[in-house]
């Protein structure tokens, strides 16, 4: 009963969490810290597994409908699922959307327990210092080579700016503070919210605003989800298979897994499909689903949490009386993996699948003649979200300065990508250190 309330209260969330584009794992998980303090270790990985597999379905919704990404995951979503709303076949895009994510959830389980054996053996190999590096390379490549369109000037230009974004507080090759210039608050870092929403948020509302006479939210033609079934299996199975292949393994990858693993699967498959929508679309967010499991065995296996979210994930296990589990005990995680997590798992998918679908049509009728009106009311979220997430850090002014500043930075460089400066701020302090490590190495 206890892990079903955990389940249920996850998926809630995850609805929530991904409709309000911006707000993410990470945030869900800080905004409902409050409610958790009474769960036990594992209503909260069950919470959090819920939680975050509901999200890959309903942020489609609004990448879709609203052209703004659910969360930086989205972003091909909304490349390609805004070609369906032209067309009036959005319904047909959140349909494959969702079938595609319960197949790379399924997957990702299959591809698990048979590897299992092969990636306890080779999980302490997977984070060394010089597997990072090379990691850190390709990532590094992908930014430069892929964004805007293959514009590398550009690229390197956003990279720079996210690393020197990402170096102010602690770091990572010494013990000293750096360039805090004197602010306290600055000794932990610049926040990551506000860089989120000033630097791809604000863009989108702009956008939004400035096409607010055109009719966006065009009236879709009825799709039954028998017939987005038949399209799947036509047309679609080859490219969420790939899809899942490409997500599970950069689903691995420390800091931006389900990113990496939606972007690497859409490029590859942009490779293949140039000019096919349907096809781009379901690779990237089968890759979602199947990246979102793959980047949590390192948590359940060994105890290592390698996204945001399993950050703040990992200090509420610990505050709930979990003890890493670290290498020592790999086996017993494995069952517990299978028994306890799996199951839910597959049963939060499902979920997913289904809420999803009616879901869409619901948020389709709400935005249909209220633009404006929704243009505001996501501008004045957001502002509100900034503010509530900077009292918790007890940094609301440093919160309220950094999203006045990247919002008007933001708003001069929207007509660019700027994933890469994200990617860098993210992993910047962590990519210091590797880089560092592996020239005394």
């Amino acid at each position: 009963m206890n892990e079903l309330i955990a389940v249920s209260t996850g998926l809630l969330a995850g609805t929530i969490t991904g409709i309000v584009p911006g707000a993410g794992v990470m945030v869900a998980m800080i905004v409902a810290s409050p409610l958790l303090m009474s769960f036990d270790v594992l209503q909260l990985l069950l919470f959090y597994m819920s939680l975050a597999s509901m999200v890959q379905f309903t942020g489609t919704i609004p990448a879709v409908y609203l052209g703004i990404p659910g969360e930086t995951n989205s972003l091909p979503a909304v490349i390609e699922g805004t070609k369906f709303n032209k067309r009036k076949m959005a319904k047909l895009a959140i349909g494959i959307c969702a079938v595609g994510s319960v197949l790379g959830s399924l997957v990702a389980v299959v591809i698990t327990y048979g590897l299992l054996s092969v990636l306890i053996e080779h999980m302490t190999v997977f984070f060394s210092n010089a597997t990072k590096f090379y990691l850190y390379l390709f990532i590094i490549a992908f930014c430069l080579l892929v964004y805007n369109k293959k514009n590398v000037l550009v690229n390197l230009s956003l990279c720079a700016v996210g690393f020197m974004l990402s170096v102010p507080g602690e770091s990572d090759i010494s013990s000293d503070f750096r360039y805090t210039f004197g602010i306290e608050d600055l000794q932990f870092g610049i926040p990551l919210i506000p860089i989120l929403i000033g630097f791809l948020i604000v863009p989108t509302i702009a956008k939004m605003f400035s096409s607010s006479n055109s009719n966006v939210f065009l009236p879709n033609i009825d799709i039954g989800f028998c017939k987005v079934i038949k399209y799947f299996r036509k047309k679609l199975v080859a490219s969420s298979l790939r899809g899942s292949l490409i997500g599970y393994i950069c689903g691995f990858v420390p800091g931006v897994s389900t990113v990496l693993s939606t972007n690497a699967s859409y490029s590859f498959e942009k490779k293949l499909h140039p000019n096919n929508p349907g096809k781009l679309l379901v690779a990237s967010e089968t890759a979602n689903n199947s990246g979102q499991f793959a980047s949590m065995l390192p948590l359940l296996l060994i105890g290592i949490p390698i996204t945001g979210s399993e950050i703040v994930l990992y200090s509420m296990l610990v505050d709930a009386g979990w003890s890493p589990y670290q290498f020592d005990n790999v086996t017993n995680n494995a069952d517990m993996i299978f028994k306890q997590i799996v199951p839910w798992f597959v049963f939060a998918n499902i979920v997913g699948l289904i809420v999803a679908w009616p879901l869409a049509r619901k948020i389709l009728n709400l935005f249909a003649n209220s633009k404006k009106y929704m243009i505001a009311i996501l501008a004045v979220g957001m502002l509100l979200l900034n503010t509530y997430l900077g009292i918790l850090d007890y940094r609301v002014w440093l919160y309220t300065v950094c999203l006045i500043v990247f919002s008007c930075i933001g708003l001069l460089i929207k007509k660019y990508e700027t994933v890469p400066l994200i990617f860098m701020f993210i992993l910047g302090n962590d990519m210091e250190g590797v880089f560092f490590r592996q020239m005394l190495i």
